[in-house]
Parts: structure tokens; C-alpha cells; sequence
């Protein structure tokens, strides 16, 4: 190679402390026992599910009689009592002019619908 960038380099250390650590040898590598005689090699291979027919189902489904249902929405003949007290006062510039009170108990009669002449002839 001509002048320009050199490819081999030389490197020398040199020191002034020597331990005599040349003539360490080994001599001897005691031997290695294994109980592992061999390792098969694990291979995992896919697995593939597939459905080709489905079953068929059939469901033969009648019914032969319905269940009566009886079902009584309405209100039965009933009295209701409801007792009252009713104040009427008639004041002007605190004068008390007229003072009313009433007492007794007024009646609610749930009873069927039967139609009056006076209706009847309505619809």
C-alpha cells in the first residue's frame, strides 16, 4: 500500500512491576458427570378444528287448550264514609261579619254503571 491511512498496528505495553504470574498452567480439568443423557427437540404442530355439519333440530311445538283468565278490574258496590269540618269566616279590618262552621261526614257510593233515561238517549 502506498503513503495513506496504515492497516496494521503494533501495540507494546510495557510496565515496571513483575508478579512471576508466567508460569501459571493448567494442568488438569476434572471431569464433568451429567445426568442428562440427551434433550429430544420439542416440535409443537398445529392444530386444526373444523365443523362440517351442523345437527338439525326440530322442535314440534302445539298448543291445545289456553288457560282461562279471569280478571276483575273495576270497584265492587262500596260505601265510602269520610268525616268533615268545614270553617268559613268572613273578616274585614279584622271585624269578623259573618262565621259558618259545618260538621258531619260526607258519603262517596261506588256502585255499577246502569245508564239514567236522561243518558240513554245521549250516546
Amino acid at each position: 500500500m502506498g503513503k495513506g491511512i496504515p492497516d496494521k498496528f503494533t501495540l507494546t505495553l510495557a510496565g515496571g512491576a513483575d508478579l512471576d504470574l508466567d508460569n501459571i498452567r493448567v494442568k488438569e480439568i476434572p471431569p464433568i458427570n451429567s445426568a442428562i443423557t440427551s434433550i429430544a427437540p420439542l416440535t409443537l404442530e398445529p392444530v386444526s378444528l373444523a365443523i362440517t355439519q351442523l345437527p338439525t333440530i326440530k322442535l314440534d311445538l302445539a298448543v291445545k287448550e289456553l288457560p282461562k283468565i279471569d280478571m276483575d278490574i273495576g270497584l265492587k258496590p262500596t260505601r265510602v264514609s269520610m268525616p268533615m269540618n268545614t270553617h268559613v269566616c268572613l273578616k274585614v279590618l279584622g271585624l269578623k261579619l259573618l262565621d259558618l262552621s259545618l260538621c258531619g261526614e260526607n258519603m262517596v257510593i261506588l256502585e255499577p254503571y246502569v245508564p239514567r233515561r236522561a243518558e240513554i238517549g245521549c250516546s
